[in-house]
């Protein structure tokens, strides 16, 4: 069979860390394959080597049946080959239409920007993926879920003939998943040739045709939906590498019911109100309760967590812990009372990524005391092994660069930073996003060891099933307003869905 594109044995280090040890792909034309695997199992390396981003240490790629030596993004451009990172290649300085054109910019024979072409061109990339955005805006300015899309349709715009998705989903509520299906299905029958890369296995099995499982660098196994059922008990074992009869909990599995309704009061927030954000916001988190903020994305979850985190300043209303009034006016102070946030990009917001775990673990107990000219060391290092051991840190090496972590990994420092501190509120804006199962796993345990220590958590998830699964109560939170709370048995897929979309 002739193949649009083939890689064979491909090997990639980064500084003596294996990356790819034997990865082999191939893609048909017209066709949507999938690309799973545990984090850090070498599919964004994969992907890189791909776009031209990096190349690799040895092994052969070949393009049309021809091979071929990608030099940069720009060369794997011209050969039709477009990417959408999972860490946004966005200019955050710059304007929608200007990102959408930016190294493909309309000009004249003396190099003048033909404007007026160059918004008609990012009008219409918008539009094909309905997205509903100002070209004006600059990308600071926009929710992660409009970046994510931004990423897309800049990627779509290249009128690519492969196709690379690395976690497109990640940001994205499950109407934009939708249209994005809908677009992804259209360039399929155009014979755009797709990798779709996702933690998301309920999206692999429902857009692909094919999939690839890569663990620990290596391709371990295939599975072809023209053949073989789209089940999940397929996939699992491959990515895990455990036999399908050996029994774990699932992480979608719904946690038994517990009633808080005789807990002390911790957290009470009332009208808590944001202009054109948040109108009228109330409600109380009880000691050692797991809160969870549903509905579709973008309708005021993130504003609540950066506003009781104090990153946001509220318009109205009252917070209340332990029920006297507390003014949150910026982050020192919702850390000073035990209110801890765990951000939406752990990267930008969570961690210094140039530094080792160590210091990432330690900046926060050393940055908010008081601390002598020398810093009580053997202390701290018993601190960070604590805090490595608690979350399973892999590989367990506090000297490891935190930017050498895999994605799970690093959410497991940001995590991690605020356990000596004794939180008392934890609040969780998508923690496993673009985390694999079995890390999600592990970070949902950490969550579920601290709730029954008595820390109270409020969480926000893009996934429905991680608020079935670990949620006491469920808010749904519908254009900057709660709408429904949801309990106990009648937290499922259904009431979410329903609630969220203000079905009766």
């Amino acid at each position: 069979m002739s193949f649009i594109l083939e890689a064979k044995n491909l090997k990639k280090s980064f500084d003596g860390v294996v990356a790819l040890s034997d990865a082999n792909f191939t893609l048909n034309q017209g066709e949507i394959c999938g690309l799973v695997g545990a984090n850090g199992s070498g599919k964004t390396t994969f992907a890189r080597i791909i776009s031209g981003l990096i190349r690799p240490d040895s092994g052969l790629l070949y393009l049309y049946g021809s091979q071929i030596h990608l030099k940069s993004h720009l060369e794997a451009e011209k050969l039709e080959i477009s990417m959408v990172h999972q860490n946004l290649s966005l200019i955050p300085e710059m304007t929608v239409w200007e990102n959408i054109n930016l190294g493909r910019e309309f000009t004249t024979s003396l190099g003048i920007l033909k404007k007026e072409e160059a918004l008609i061109k990012a009008s219409q990339a918008l539009q094909e993926l309905k997205v509903n955005i100002s070209l004006y805006d600059k990308v600071s300015q926009l929710a992660p879920s409009e970046k994510q899309l931004l990423e897309i349709v800049k990627a779509l715009s290249r009128h690519p003939k492969i196709l690379i998705l690395d976690e497109p989903t990640a940001s994205l509520g499950f109407k934009q998943v939708e249209i994005l299906f809908e677009k992804l299905n259209q360039l399929k029958k155009d014979r755009v040739s797709v990798i779709f890369i996702s933690h998301r296995i309920w999206e692999i099995t429902k857009i692909c045709d094919r999939l690839v499982v890569f663990r620990n660098g290596k391709t371990v196994g295939e599975v072809d939906f023209h053949q073989q059922p789209r089940d999940e008990k397929l996939i699992i074992p491959l990515i895990t590498g455990k036999k399908e009869n050996e029994k774990e909990k699932s992480i979608h599995e719904k946690r038994p019911f517990r009633n808080f309704d005789t807990h002390q009061t911790i957290l009470e927030v009332d009208n808590l109100s944001k202009k054109e954000k948040l109108y009228n916001i109330s409600f109380k988190i009880r000691k050692g309760e797991i809160v969870g903020l549903g509905g579709l994305n973008g309708q005021g979850q993130e504003e609540i967590l950066l506003i009781l985190s104090g990153y946001l300043k509220k318009t109205s209303g009252k917070i209340m812990l332990n029920n006297k009034e507390v003014l949150i006016k910026n982050p020192s102070q919702a850390i000073e009372r035990g209110i801890f946030l765990v951000p939406g990009d752990r990267q930008k917001e969570g961690l210094f990524l140039n530094h080792n775990v160590f210091t990432n673990l330690i900046y926060p107990q050393v940055a908010l005391k008081k601390q002598k000219f020398l810093l009580p060391l053997n202390a701290l290092f018993q601190t960070v092994s604590t805090a490595i051991q608690t979350v399973s840190l892999v590989p367990p090496d506090p000297r490891k660069l935190v930017s050498h972590l895999s994605g799970g990994n690093q959410q497991k420092v940001v995590i991690g930073k605020w356990l000596s501190l004794s939180p008392k509120i934890l609040l969780l804006n998508d923690p496993t996003k673009g985390v694999d199962v079995e890390t999600r796993r592990n970070l949902y345990k950490i969550i579920a060891d601290l709730s029954n220590q008595g820390v109270s958590v409020l969480l926000y998830a893009s996934d429905n099933e991680e608020l079935i699964a670990n949620c006491d109560r469920v808010l749904i939170v519908f254009e900057g307003q709660i709408v429904e709370e949801i309990c106990g048995d009648d937290i499922c897929e259904e009431n979410l869905i329903a609630c969220s979309l203000r079905v009766q």
